[in-house]
């Protein structure tokens, strides 16, 4: 399984007793969607390596305490700490209407509805500040777009497009 198959679930943040559990830190919003997953990919030395869950318990905070098979030491648990779990793109349930998962409108096109004209494709979602942006190729020229809900009007996955109601005067202002 290659990485851009898969989607980060979680992170194995500490070992949980002495019999070989973990507690993965979920990255969802939803994690009883995950509750009986049967098995994940977990990072180890920059590859991902199978695990098969014997048992999964989740916990208040949003994390999970998880067990998984053939691991039954604190010495095999500290080998895992800090890994990346992962599972295949194929199980994060389907959104609907204007919902959308950053990796799936990779390649769509924004549609600027106030000035009737595209206003790039997008080419990667930038995540590291305080609104995340898209990142947009419009012949060439690097765009950045805050995504707002208030000017996310419609995702169009058949026609691979989303339509937005820019402010006048945005696209020009963050061009680089």
């Amino acid at each position: 399984m290659l990485p851009e198959q898969c989607f980060q679930l979680g992170t194995i943040i500490r070992k949980v007793g002495t019999d070989g559990r973990v507690s993965v830190k979920l990255d969802t919003d939803n994690p009883k969607h995950y509750q009986k997953t049967e098995s994940v990919f977990v990072e180890i030395h920059g590859k991902l390596v199978p695990f098969f869950i014997q048992s999964i318990r989740l916990m208040p905070d949003g994390s999970a305490q998880v067990k998984f098979e053939d691991v039954d030491s604190e010495e095999q648990t500290k080998m895992l700490n800090g890994c990346h779990v992962y599972l295949p793109l194929d199980k994060l349930p389907a959104l609907k209407g204007n919902k959308f998962y950053y990796h799936e409108i990779i390649g769509f096109s924004v549609w600027d509805l106030t000035l009737s004209q595209n206003a790039g494709v997008i080419v990667d979602v930038l995540e590291n500040s305080p609104n995340d942006l898209f990142q947009l190729d419009l012949d060439g020229q690097e765009v950045l777009i805050p995504i707002a809900d208030i000017w996310l009007k419609k995702v169009d996955r058949e026609l691979k497009r989303i339509e937005m109601e820019l402010p006048e005067g945005l696209i020009e202002v963050n061009k680089k």
